[in-house]
């Protein structure tokens, strides 16, 4: 297992410290521009099925995290990973909420406990995150030319960038040596 420098993360540290220091209360101007991903657009479905399982997933690895939160526990390679399959049907399920999309359709989560693991080391506001990528507001497409053809969105902010994988990419991408 790879240690970690001390110095390391007190640089993290004092980096996030100043980077909250420089920041005060102004709402940050986005300056993403494209077209806005609504009702008449062809991947409105698709954004949708986005919102709605980053929703559920963070929900659910919260929870398990909350309930786990009086011992101390390490992110294992296996972790890496793990595999949550959600599937969302128009009536919502014991797991699901009900959506107003036609049909049923399945998300699957990679590696759900160590996104909230990075998303808490590197100080990211759950609920912001959540209002950002999960709010009631659209995405925005990006266009771009990348060879494995998937989509690229930006959250309505402008904060976060989504895209989607493809099974071989996801692989690739949580394979460690």
């Amino acid at each position: 297992m790879k240690s970690v420098d001390p110095h390391d993360i007190l640089k993290l540290t004092r980096w996030k410290r100043k980077k909250k220091k420089g920041k005060k209360n102004k709402e940050r101007k986005s300056y993403v521009t494209g077209k806005v991903i609504d009702g008449q657009h062809e991947l409105y479905a698709q954004s949708i099925a986005v919102m709605l399982g980053v929703r559920t997933s963070i929900a659910k690895t919260n929870g398990q995290i909350t309930a786990d939160s009086h011992k101390k526990r390490w992110i294992e390679k296996a972790d890496f990973m793990h595999e949550e399959k959600y599937e969302f049907r128009p009536g919502g399920s014991a797991e699901t909420p009900p959506h107003q999309l036609s049909h049923t359709f399945k998300f699957k989560d990679y590696a759900p406990v160590v996104f909230a693991y990075l998303r808490r080391l590197f100080g990211v506001n759950e609920f912001d995150f959540l209002l950002s990528v999960c709010g009631n507001a659209n995405f925005i497409e990006f266009i771009s030319n990348a060879k494995s053809g998937q989509f690229f969105f930006y959250s309505s902010d402008g904060k976060y960038m989504i895209k989607t994988m493809t099974n071989a990419e996801s692989s690739f991408l949580r394979r460690s040596k």
